[in-house]
């Protein structure tokens, strides 16, 4: 643990010294008790922060292999274009269904506790948005899954985790991610705006390799003035959404990728540990509703998925809750 957290240190330095400039910071909790279940995906927590709006991506607002590595992207070379960062922090957990037998089930996908450390690096306009982002972290006993989830339940009173003694080696994780999301539809209405977004998707690592297509519609209102926190892929990660007096949108995507690999199905990737056998193709959907308030940000998401591995016995769903302050 103190490896991990030495890391972080490491990773945090450049980012904090900007700590007064930061346009936002947020908590991310998503939960599958939201939805009455408490198995699978059941647990993340994230710390967000980041910076919008701006004009030029350089060694001002981002450390300088960062900087190294999204200058070699395309998204440093388009013209007229606004930026936004986000980093992140944080732990997710993926239990058996059945919390409360020690004995390993085979049929069940494996317990697996990450710890990760993520940055997003956007360029877009009123029409299109381009993304990099990057996910840093380890799985395993290092990531403290056991200790958090068995800390959370005595205090709920929920069922006491037995399984984790199954749970997957301890492994360094990484994922690299490319997405372009377009607006390819709008239409003013008496109450507020409509429109239409369509993306592709695609990433790389022993996290989890995947390509993914997506549609996604949005009412409500200031649409345009929060299309760079947009996105019609329901990943598990913060919304950046811009501040306003008042603003609000309803929300729906649908989404069908292709997994070549995923960690929290397939297990360890240079070692031995329980696994299930993984589902290729998968579809997600979500729903949910963004509000904003002078500085004050809410959103609340629920996502359902199709099945993630052979024998799979429940849905994968879980409810996501976002609050975010802009300075």
């Amino acid at each position: 643990m103190r490896i991990i957290f030495y890391v972080y240190l490491s990773l945090m330095v450049p980012i904090t010294a900007l700590a007064n400039s930061s346009s936002y910071i947020g908590l991310t909790l998503e939960n599958d008790m939201y939805v009455h279940e408490d198995g699978g995906y059941s647990n993340g927590l994230f710390i967000d922060w980041g910076y919008d709006n701006l004009t030029a991506l350089d060694h001002k607002v981002l450390p300088d292999w960062l900087a190294y590595l999204a200058f070699k992207t395309p998204i440093n070379d388009l013209k007229e274009r606004k930026y936004r960062i986000n980093y992140s922090i944080g732990q997710a957990i993926q239990t058996a269904i059945d919390l409360e037998t020690h004995k390993l089930v085979e049929e069940d996908a494996p317990y697996v506790g990450l710890l990760g450390w993520n940055v997003n690096v956007a360029s877009y306009s009123d029409l299109n948005m381009d993304e990099f982002g990057l996910i840093l972290g380890a799985v395993g006993p290092v990531a403290g899954g056991e200790f958090v989830q068995s800390f959370v339940h005595d205090l709920t009173g929920g069922k006491k985790p037995q399984g984790w003694d199954n749970q997957i080696n301890n492994e360094f994780v990484f994922r690299v991610q490319l997405r372009r999301t377009w607006r390819v539809y709008d239409m003013p209405i008496s109450i507020g705006e409509f429109d239409l977004l369509t993306g592709i998707d695609g990433g790389l690592g022993n996290l989890r390799s995947d390509i993914a297509t997506g549609i996604g519609f949005r009412f409500g209102q200031q649409l345009t003035h929060n299309f760079s926190s947009s996105t019609v892929f329901p990943i598990q990660k913060f919304n950046r959404f811009r501040p306003s007096p008042f603003g609000w949108y309803l929300f729906a995507n649908a989404s069908a990728s292709y997994v070549a690999n995923d960690i929290f199905i397939d297990g360890n990737t240079f070692q031995d540990s329980h696994s299930v056998d993984l589902i290729h193709p998968q579809f997600t959907f979500s729903a949910g509703l963004v509000a904003n308030l002078y500085d004050i940000s809410l959103l609340f998401t629920l996502v359902n998925s199709s099945d993630e591995y052979e024998g799979q016995t429940e849905s994968s769903r879980f409810g996501s809750i976002s609050l975010a302050y802009h300075f």
